[in-house]
């Protein structure tokens, strides 16, 4: 039985049996292998070969199965998109061997597919034929502008004088076209009119008045749309709803008188991210003409045709002009609708003024489908491959079938043509939505002091994705700079951050009511000011535009849309001190309305725009404590507290926002799938904290397409210059998409906030008036006393509003701080610096003790007549009209404030400006009557 054992060797064993290795060797003598013993032949049986049999099948079947999938494989084609291949680049916006057209750049545009010229009178007679042989594929002309004549006018002419030779040129030549009429209107019945006009020139309707060309006898037939052409400065103050009513209203004019053609709109690309987002916008989306001079043109929403640039030679497209417009007709490859899904689904939403394609999931095992507006392969489409950036956030399917994996996460959805040439991405958001909110407040017309600057808050801001970034108000002045520009310089600085809107209280009105709305369009968002009102009852900033007049405003509130998630907000002043304490020079003073019924009014306002989430912006000076409960009552979310610091939970979250540049407070907005929102406190980001993230911003090098050009929060359109000149590169791998962004806006507001600097130096030796002897006599009163003199004219012309039971009160004018000029050229630092440096004129109560000590400080005048005598105040407390330098040296426990008379230096610019005819005249101090101590002895 021994025998017949059968013996297993591994490779090795076996090896070193042959080689005689091992005891083995020692066995068979020096050199001889031991002798293999001999083995009895086996008998063989049935049940033996029949294993075989079967192992060998199984074999068989394990290959077949094998070259089966390996033959699946490569007839199912590639597992992923080729290489786009443009070919050979042509020149600027023309088409190469391949068919794709080219931008300055030399990058290939595989979207445009058609490419036009846009013409007016302004291009002269166009040789068409020449346009057609250079590639023009298409034509939009200006058919007009304006309405039509109504007969009364003489001289009227409004139609296009090339209208009908282009119109004609093109329908011959076999060249398809549109018109578009550049639009004027402000009302519907405006709008009718621009109607009548164009089905005139379409040929629709006869001429309603003498002398108006006559279409009717060969109406053309467009192959384009009509555009209404929406960019004149003189509808730059129509709230969105209300332009597309006046669209409305002249489609639906044009429809009733014939046109069944497309219809479209034609507008700049900062009008279309500003007031497209209304719905009323919707009939028109597909036929939008957008025009952005650029490589490219940075919008993803829907849209038809692209105005890429307006200074392409004239002569290469046969016209007289010196340049002329270029177009595209564009097919971008794009989401469409979500097919079908078990979850909340936002897509595409409105996301920092740009359309985003988003897709929200309630949570694991959540799903939706994403399609495209590729048509499929059965009809003339390519393949789409789908990938995404974080299978365990969630997974995609060749169908465009995302399923959640995780209860919470972020991750990028890619779909990418077969033939590689365009890809675009969803971003995929799952579980709860955070959506950060920064503040600042009583910045005090500071940009930047020796730790932080707003560059830092505009890195904050957009590193930090979601977030919104607004101010509380108290910033617009308080410094030399602020009160030399009017706090223009602030606001400039709000658009250089990337501000999204900032609300503005009692105090911000120091240069008045006007200076605020003409100055308003320097900030990157809307301004806000919900209760304070003029004197005919309207808002302050009732159709305050800003962003080069492509936003519009009710100055009331205002809706800021993110991830999907509509955050509205309003402000409040405090009413006291607009009604009982401001007094504004040559303006008019402000009031406020009740601070309870204006939050009442502005949350019903809100709500009724379908808003997720309601933010109050207590301006300083607001008791927020004791509106707290009303507030939450009304359904406020949050506050924004601009008296405080300090941020807590009472009955409302407030966020203490009044920190200067020592901090930004924070809180987060989680909007949950439930449908709620949440309101999670945050540590306020403290200026250390700014300026130890500020190295990030410094080292991190902005891509090569980038390096030259930070993206403008307040205008995506304008490039900037890079800050500094030395290489801080850091590998572009290492950087995620928030530090790229919080780099770029770092580099971008630095450079504006130097810009600035550099403008208020100039500014500030800039000559404002001539200061010059009096010729008619040897001795003047001192610039002191005319200060003074001027502090007492103030006061006593707004007698009537002083509180009940001062207005027959004797007061005294205190001038403090001032120095003398010098007779010649004064500039506006000069000035700055003859006056107490960002002080303010106000009427205040001080006891008799007080007021007397304060007058008889080094340095503090009266008015020329008081001065020739010692100051005796009549009665235990006194009036006194100075400025709050002066005031300083008693301290603000000595004194209540009445009446506030605004900014010194802006006080006594528009009184020299008055006296001296707009500064055409010189400026002269009066003639003292006689010799006093406070006489000018020059």
């Amino acid at each position: 039985m021994a025998d017949e054992r059968k013996v297993y060797r591994s490779p090795a064993r076996a090896q070193r049996a042959v080689s005689g290795a091992g005891p083995a060797r020692q066995q068979g003598g020096a050199g001889v292998p031991p002798r293999t013993p001999k083995q009895p032949p086996r008998k063989t049986s049935k049940k033996r070969r029949s294993r075989a049999v079967l192992g060998l099948c199984a074999a068989c079947l394990v290959l077949v199965i094998v070259l089966a999938v390996v033959l699946t494989r490569c007839s199912a084609g590639p597992t992923g998109p080729a290489k786009a291949d443009f070919g050979t680049p042509a020149a600027a916006w023309q088409k190469n061997e391949l068919g794709y057209y080219f931008n300055e750049s030399g990058e290939a545009m595989p979207a445009a597919v058609l490419k036009g010229i846009d013409v007016s009178k302004y291009q002269g007679a166009v040789d068409w034929e020449k346009a057609k042989s250079n590639g023009v594929d298409f034509a939009i002309i200006r058919c007009g502008f304006g309405g039509e004549w109504d007969g009364q006018e003489q001289g009227w002419n409004q139609d296009d004088p090339q209208w009908r030779r282009n119109a004609d040129e093109c329908t011959r030549l076999g060249i398809p076209f549109g018109a578009y009429i550049y639009s004027y209107a402000t009302t519907e019945d405006e709008a009718r009119s621009e109607a009548d006009h164009v089905a005139r020139l379409l040929g629709l309707v006869a001429p309603p008045q003498e002398g108006l060309e006559d279409y009717t006898a060969a109406p053309y037939r467009l192959s384009y749309p009509v555009y209404y052409d929406l960019e004149d400065k003189s509808i730059s103050g129509i709230f969105p709803d209300e332009m597309a009513a006046i669209t409305k209203a002249f489609f639906d004019r044009l429809t009733e008188l014939g046109y069944t053609g497309k219809q479209g709109i034609y507008a700049s690309l900062n009008w279309v991210r500003a007031r497209f987002s209304d719905a009323a916008f919707d009939p028109w989306r597909e036929n939008l003409w957008i025009a952005r001079f650029a490589d490219e043109l940075g919008y993803t929403g829907t849209y038809d045709m692209w105005q890429c640039s307006y200074s392409e030679p004239g002569a290469d497209y046969g016209v007289e002009s010196e340049t002329v417009d270029i177009d595209f007709v564009m097919r971008p490859f794009a989401f469409g609708e979500i097919s079908s899904c078990n979850g909340k689904t936002a897509t595409p939403t409105l996301l920092n003024d740009t359309r985003q394609t988003e897709l929200h999931l309630d949570g694991k095992d959540a799903y939706a489908n994403l399609t495209t507006n590729q048509p499929d392969e059965e009809n003339g489409g390519q393949k789409i491959f789908w990938t995404t950036s974080d299978k365990s956030v969630a997974t995609v399917d060749k169908h465009g079938l995302v399923r959640a994996k995780a209860d919470s996460g972020e991750c990028t959805i890619t779909a990418t043509l077969a033939d590689g040439t365009e890809s675009i991405q969803c971003l995929v958001r799952v579980g709860d939505i955070t959506v950060p909110i920064f503040a600042t407040g009583s910045l005090a017309g500071q940009r930047a002091n020796d730790n932080v600057s707003l560059a830092d808050v505009a890195a904050l801001k957009a590193s930090t994705p979601d977030s919104i970034l607004v101010d509380a108000g108290g910033s617009l002045h308080g410094t030399t700079v602020a009160s030399m520009t009017g706090g223009m310089d602030m606001l400039s600085s709000f658009s250089a951050a990337g501000y999204d809107l900032q609300a503005f209280g009692a105090e911000d009105l120091a240069y008045g009511i006007s200076r605020l709305r003409s100055d308003a369009n320097m900030g990157s968002g809307p301004s806000l000011a919900a209760n304070l009102r003029d004197s005919d009852g309207a808002a302050i900033f009732y159709r305050s535009t800003s962003w080069n007049r492509n936003r519009i405003t009710n100055g009331m509130n205002y809706v800021i849309t993110r991830a999907g998630y509509r955050i509205g907000f309003f402000s409040l002043a405090d009413a006291d001190t607009v009604n009982n304490k401001i007094g504004l020079v040559n303006e008019e003073t402000p009031f406020a309305n009740d601070l309870t019924q204006t939050a009442s009014e502005q949350v019903a306002a809100l709500q009724a725009q379908g808003v997720d989430a309601i933010i109050c912006i207590a301006t300083p000076g607001v008791d927020t404590a004791a509106l707290q409960t009303t507030l939450k009552d009304l359904g406020v979310t949050a506050i924004v507290d601009g008296s405080s610091s300090a941020s807590g939970q009472d009955t409302l979250y407030r966020a203490g926002a009044a920190l200067g540049l020592d901090g930004v407070a924070r809180f987060d907005l989680v909007f949950t799938q439930g449908g709620g929102v949440a309101v999670r406190g945050a540590d306020t980001v403290t200026a250390d904290t700014l300026q130890a993230s500020r190295s990030t911003w410094e080292s991190l090098t902005i891509t090569a397409d980038d390096t030259q050009t930070g993206g403008d929060a307040a205008d995506p359109d304008k490039d900037t210059e890079a800050v500094g000149g030395k290489d801080t590169s850091t590998p572009a791998e290492t950087v995620d998409e928030a530090q790229q962004q919080g780099a770029e806006a770092y580099a971008y507001a630095a450079a504006k906030l130097a810009g600035l600097d550099a403008d208020d130096q100039s500014i500030y030796y800039t000559p404002l008036f001539t200061y010059a002897a009096n010729p008619d006599a040897e001795k003047t009163i001192s610039f002191a006393n005319y200060l003074a003199a001027l502090y007492q004219e103030i006061a006593e012309n707004d007698r009537d509003h002083w509180p009940e039971g001062w207005t027959g009160s004797e007061f005294t004018a205190l001038a403090g701080n001032v120095g003398e000029p010098e007779y010649g050229d004064i500039s506006r630092g000069t000035l700055l610096d003859l006056l107490p440096k960002a002080a303010r004129v106000q009427l205040v109560s001080v006891s008799a003790d007080t007021a007397r000590t304060l007058a008889g400080l080094d340095g503090v005048s009266r008015t020329y007549q008081e001065s020739l005598s010692e100051y005796e105040p009549a009665g235990d407390t006194v009036l006194i009209v100075t400025d709050t330098q002066t005031l300083a040296a008693i301290g603000t426990e000595n004194y209540t404030v009445l009446r506030d008379y605004g900014d010194v230096y802006w006080d006594v610019r528009m009184n020299i400006n008055d006296l001296t005819e707009n500064f055409t005249t010189d400026f002269i101090l009066p003639e003292a009557p006689r010799y006093g101590v406070g006489r000018n002895n020059k």
